[in-house]
């Protein structure tokens, strides 16, 4: 073989190489589509945030009074039927409450206010309504968050993303058609972001209204939709 002085035999071929490779689809037509899967899904989850507060002069008191209604609030959810697992702390504070006098136009230090929110998660959707009643009553000072899930949420995304993908190829082969070609290999494909957690539905700031309802708590969500969209890319070929 011959090699031209001064240059190694490896980078040679390489040079070879590059003169002479052509693109795999040097001069070829391609299609590209986005579309969008959706099922329903009925929720089976309830998602809860309780709220427990304690306001006095010291922020040790403040947080006392917090400890101990987290104390019997845990207590009424293990009788529901909700695990200790289920129901954990999300976030703690203690923050000091000054309330403006307009008379002296100064503020005045009211005290501190610890607060400690809840996590809670319901397995049992039909016993929604007593977990709130249960929590309100040992005393809850809100649940301003209840949200709504589904334990099949991954199966039920992975048959959105198939339905994506059918609508994807059908609206290809429209397009392709309609120009007077048709679909070739499929060349890439991809999903976008799609949530992370369970379908949710929020409903916020029920549970003031919640703590002053005299009668049992009711909870009926309705179905979710779960939507996810797919980009496909296709070759273009002659018919």
């Amino acid at each position: 073989m011959f090699v031209q002085r001064g240059i190694p035999a490896a980078v040679f071929l390489a040079l070879c190489f590059m003169m002479f490779a052509v693109p795999l689809h040097a001069g070829a037509q391609f299609v590209t589509v986005s579309a969008q899967g959706v099922v329903s899904v009925k929720p089976d989850i309830a998602n809860l945030q309780v709220r427990l507060a304690g306001t006095a002069g010291s922020a040790e008191r403040a947080t006392a009074i917090a400890a101990n209604k987290y104390k019997t609030v845990q207590q009424a959810l293990r009788t529901s039927g909700v695990k200790a697992g289920d129901a954990v702390t999300s976030s703690f504070s203690v923050q000091e409450q000054w309330e403006w006098d307009n008379s002296t136009r100064k503020r005045i230090f009211k005290g501190y206010t610890a607060t400690h929110m809840l996590r809670v998660t319901v397995r049992q959707l039909d016993r929604t309504g007593k977990v709130i009643d249960a929590v309100v009553k040992a005393g809850a000072d809100g649940i301003p968050t209840i949200g709504f899930s589904s334990s099949i949420y991954p199966e039920k995304r992975r048959e959105a993303l198939a339905e994506a993908v059918r609508n994807a190829k059908n609206d290809a082969q429209a397009m392709a058609s309609a120009a007077g070609m048709s679909l070739g290999a499929l060349q890439e494909m991809s999903s976008g972001a799609s949530p992370v957690f369970p379908v949710t539905s929020m409903v916020r700031d029920a549970g003031e209204k919640m703590l002053a309802a005299p009668v049992s708590t009711d909870i009926s969500p309705g179905e979710q939709q779960i939507r996810v969209t797919v980009t496909c890319r296709w070759v273009l070929a002659g018919k």
